[in-house]
């Protein structure tokens, strides 16, 4: 529960004379929570309430002890003073126990005229706990969700296959292990890891991390590569419990295509003879058919059934989307709807949008429903809100087509 630990009531001399009013300034600082167990993400919060017309900017201190994501600076509503509130927030993850200091820092108030004043933050303290001794060392500390997404169910042997593996969550999943795929796949697959990425988004007022593993592999044998289902230990702070991140199980098949000596037979047949100029009302009747079937097919994709045209696994959106209807009320609920919907933004836009975040997948042009709808169940999977089930159900069918 966040409570506050300090509201420093200060005064600035910000007008032109000597004599003129100063107006107030106050500055609070909240923790949320004041207390925590090692990795557990909290929230620092400096608030300033200042004049209409001053501008604040927060000179952060370094942060000795934690690992420091920067989240949004926020315009809160106005005091009922009528004067503005601006808040400035970090989410620390402290990654050692006992008692971390939070050091002195400082605002920079500007007003009219271009003049500016120093204001100091004061420092805080943070209680760390050790995690309870029953806790695996590789344990992340957060929630955790795990997906596992191929770029294809199918691979002409001699090619590569991407594959990725996110982890996300309001936890470290930084300091998450790569996970050991060329015991998993076995001596005849080769596998090609890309550096790790992690990125931060915001929900529900914390920070969400994503960290993803990305691969190129490149199977040595046609048949069934498989890759059994990826389990990820987490401590989950708020109930005081064990959990454990699952990923569904994949299986590729890897099939032997045309030779080079077929493509080569194909490429030295001999042309065929020419052929007869074909009469003219016979190219107007062809083109007239290709309008009008040009016609049809825009007026479905209008109509929304985009999804089931575009991709090659098109049933994929239909059958998600029937797994989270499936799951309502069940905590899995959130995560099989946004698959559902990150399975429509793939097949719009031809993109593997899996194992992307929501601004990366705004980036490369998704529609703003989309995004939206896949914010409000990050919210509601991470930040443990409350959400009206049937209407997101509805708000994706309509995004679907369905």
């Amino acid at each position: 529960m966040t409570r506050a630990l300090a509201a420093l009531a200060l005064a600035l001399a910000l007008g032109r004379s000597a004599g003129a009013a100063e107006p107030e300034l106050r500055v609070n600082l909240r923790l949320d929570p004041d207390a925590v167990v090692l990795h557990q993400q909290l929230l620092f919060s400096v608030e300033v309430v200042h004049p209409a017309d001053a501008r604040a900017s927060w000179e952060a201190p370094p942060f000795d002890g934690f690992w420091a994501e920067r989240l949004g600076t926020r315009a809160l509503p106005d005091d009922p003073s009528g004067l503005h509130r601006t808040e400035f927030r970090r989410a620390l993850f402290p990654t050692r126990t006992g008692e971390l200091e939070i050091a002195p820092s400082k605002l920079v108030v500007s007003g009219e005229g271009g003049s500016s004043r120093d204001v100091p933050v004061p420092g805080a303290q943070v209680l760390v706990r050790a995690l309870p001794a029953e806790v695996p060392a590789d344990a992340l500390v957060g929630r955790v969700e795990l997906q596992v997404s191929g770029s294809q169910e199918r691979v002409r042997l001699g090619k590569s296959l991407e594959l990725a593996v996110e982890l996300s969550g309001d936890a470290n999943v930084w300091d998450a292990r790569a996970p050991d795929l060329e015991s998993l796949l076995g001596p005849d697959v080769e596998v090609f890891p890309e550096p790790a990425r992690v990125s931060i988004a915001e929900s529900g007022g914390r920070a969400l991390a994503r960290r993803t593993f990305r691969y190129a592999i490149v199977p040595s044998r046609a048949g069934v590569v498989r890759l059994a289902a990826l389990t990820v230990p987490y401590f989950d702070p708020a109930s005081g419990k064990l959990g454990s991140a699952h990923s569904d199980a994949l299986a590729f098949e890897v099939f032997e295509g045309p030779s080079r000596e077929e493509s080569r037979a194909r490429a030295s047949r001999p042309p065929s003879p020419a052929a007869e100029p074909l009469p003219a009302w016979v190219l107007w009747a062809g083109g007239a058919l290709v309008l009008a079937a040009a016609s049809a097919l825009f007026a479905r994709l209008r109509r929304g059934a985009l999804a089931r045209l575009v991709a090659p696994g098109a049933a994929a959106p239909i059958a998600a989307l029937d797994a989270a209807r499936a799951a309502r009320g069940a905590p899995e609920f959130p995560a099989l709807l946004a698959r559902a919907v990150r399975a429509g933004v793939q097949a719009r836009h031809r993109f593997d949008a899996q194992s992307l975040s929501c601004e990366e997948i705004a980036a490369r042009g998704a529609e703003r429903e989309a995004v939206e709808l896949l914010e409000a169940l990050d919210r509601m999977r991470f930040a443990g809100r409350a959400a009206d089930e049937s209407e997101l159900l509805e708000r994706a069918r309509r995004y679907l087509g369905l």
